[in-house]
């Protein structure tokens, strides 16, 4: 599809499903995991900390963020499936490096799904953070933001445009 895309309503429930389909297409095929998608306040039970954040700008036709946030019991599996490691043999240092390859992947790819692969986007070096609980909650509960389970454990994704 090479429409632009716009905030409004219709727009925003292309992009977003647009976004929840490239996401679990990425996660199935690069780290072995499936998601399900849910509502962010019919998730009561809140994972425990830190989570990292893992957040990529771009500009071309539009301009916008992405922005994953997984909980740390899901890390280890996450990066372990990605690299082909075992839990044991992951280093503190993949930990950003696998989030911000997956993250470059999920953006190059919904960018491509959005708008077709004729568009050219720029897209930023991805940065990633920890957040800690009210961070998670204040995430979860944004406009923007979507909740996902990914084996079984709540993940955050924002996409701002």
């Amino acid at each position: 599809m090479s429409d632009s895309l716009n905030s409004d309503g219709e727009n925003r429930v292309f992009s977003v499903n647009a976004m929840e389909e490239t996401l679990s297409s990425v996660l199935q095929e690069q780290a072995f995991m499936f998601a399900e998608y849910e509502d962010a306040l019919d998730i009561a039970a809140t994972p425990t900390p830190p989570y990292q954040y893992a957040r990529i700008e771009f500009d071309g036709p539009c301009s916008g963020r992405l922005g994953l946030v997984f909980p740390h019991s899901l890390l280890h599996e996450l990066i372990g499936n990605m690299l082909g490691l075992e839990i044991d043999e992951i280093e503190q240092e993949d930990v950003p490096d696998a989030l911000m390859e997956l993250l470059n992947v999920v953006c190059g790819k919904f960018l491509v799904a959005a708008f077709g692969s004729a568009v050219k986007f720029n897209l930023a070096v991805p940065t990633v953070s920890q957040m800690d609980v009210s961070d998670w909650e204040t995430q979860k509960l944004k406009p923007n933001t979507t909740v996902l389970l990914v084996e079984g454990e709540p993940v955050l994704f924002e996409l701002s445009l």
